[in-house]
């Protein structure tokens, strides 16, 4: 269920894996290779010594580039991408993933974006910052796109920056997260909602 977004959208914003890919990431195997609990991989880091969080990125690097190089694009996400550049918005990836893990995604589907922001570019989600990074990239305001995950971790990252974000439900391990008019089964469902924000209202044109 979707509602219409209440102002022209001119970029749309996506987390990488589990969003425009099919889930990607065995983040189990990563953390039993690490060595750590079911904590947040990235926010466990922040309390190891220097050379465990070296081994640690190295791990999921590995991971990271193998997944990206076998990925797949989620349900709807080449129609929503070629709808998107029909229109002419503007569209970014902002992801917790590695640079070259995007970049490997980038070469395999052979899509192009107009912003780019992984954790090697600014402090990871949930803070605010990759966002507002990807928005000075595309040259927009917050009030001019949205956000689209998978995750809590997204909503959080959304809100935070002040983007309206919606949940794509496309895969089997995705928790209800925020309130039902934010939420699409497939990334095709977005269609709907950015084709409603930028209808003309009536009598434009007229």
């Amino acid at each position: 269920m979707t509602q219409g977004h209440p102002r022209p959208i001119r970029g749309v914003l996506f987390d990488l894996d589990g969003t425009l890919t099919a889930p990607m990431l065995d983040f189990d195997a990563m953390r039993r290779e690490i060595g750590i609990t079911d904590s947040p991989i990235l926010e466990a880091l922040e309390h190891m010594s220097e050379a465990e969080r070296r081994r640690a990125f190295r791990i999921i690097e590995r991971h990271e580039e193998a997944a990206a190089a076998n990925s797949e694009l989620s349900a709807g996400a080449r129609e929503l991408l070629d709808y998107l550049a029909d229109a002419g918005l503007k569209t970014g990836v902002v992801t917790r993933n590695s640079r070259p893990s995007v970049d490997q995604f980038i070469v395999r589907h052979g899509i192009e974006f107009d912003a780019l922001v992984s954790r090697d570019d600014a402090p990871p989600k949930p803070s605010p910052a990759p966002l507002l990074k990807a928005l000075e990239q595309l040259g927009l305001g917050r009030e001019e796109v949205i956000y689209v995950g998978d995750h809590e971790i997204d909503r959080q990252t959304g809100a935070a920056a002040g983007i309206p974000t919606y949940i794509v439900r496309n895969h089997a391990e995705i928790k209800d997260h925020g309130p039902p008019e934010m939420r699409v089964d497939t990334l095709a469902g977005l269609i709907d909602v950015v084709g409603a924000a930028n209808a003309p209202a009536p009598g434009d044109g007229a």
